[in-house]
């Protein structure tokens, strides 16, 4: 049976489970919803996410929502030896805290900052709400200024999916058009991130 990958490729939850199947070369049809699409309440769709997010994955006659979640699934149906999420304990419970990290601690308020600064227009804008959200992500975002520091990749001396997770959000927190602390080893890391075709090819341009 077909792999299908339903989400809109604006989504940043949709672009990390792109990337990943992009990644490890497997073949998907990706089907649009969400966003201008639409088609997220409908029953059909409700049936495979009752969240009515994106995205879902539909792999055979398995089904799978929560975006680190389906990177986790893909690794291990796919791809169970690849340093990208390591079968040691140790390091694929670290690939997992920052996993849990981005999902937690800056999912939400880089999430205001894009939609405050991207979709929202000038006059309407709640300028508070965005200082505050541009300041909590920060801070996260400081966290992972140290980690890289101290190696190459967010857990260690190669990539993982931890670091495909937070690159997309990294595309968006270096290249929208905010004051922000400088952060030389996140974007040296973010470069290294764009050498992977399946990235820089897809999310390399304008934030939208």
């Amino acid at each position: 049976m077909p792999r299908t990958l339903f989400g809109h490729m604006k989504s940043s939850n949709v672009m990390k489970v792109v990337w990943l199947m992009d990644e490890l070369g497997l073949e998907y049809e990706r089907v649009d919803i969400g966003n201008v699409f639409g088609g997220l309440e409908e029953d059909d769709y409700r049936s495979k996410n009752p969240t009515s997010l994106v995205p879902t994955l539909v792999d055979g006659d398995f089904t799978l929502w929560e975006s680190n979640a389906v990177l986790r699934y893909l690794c291990n149906a796919y791809a169970p030896d690849s340093s990208l999420y390591p079968a040691d304990p140790k390091r694929r419970g670290v690939v997992d805290q920052w996993l849990d990290c981005q999902q937690t601690q800056l999912t939400r308020p880089q999430t205001v900052v894009f939609f405050q600064l991207i979709r929202t227009p000038l006059e309407k804008r709640d300028t508070q709400a965005l200082e505050t959200a541009i300041r909590e992500a920060g801070r996260v975002w400081n966290w992972i200024e140290t980690r890289l520091g101290e190696h190459d990749y967010i857990c260690g001396s190669e990539m993982t999916i931890a670091d495909i997770a937070w690159a997309v959000h990294g595309h968006r927190w270096l290249n929208m058009d905010f004051s922000r602390a400088d952060l030389p080893n996140v974007k040296a890391w973010y470069e290294r991130m764009l050498t992977h075709d399946s990235f820089r090819q897809k999310w390399a341009g304008p934030v939208t």
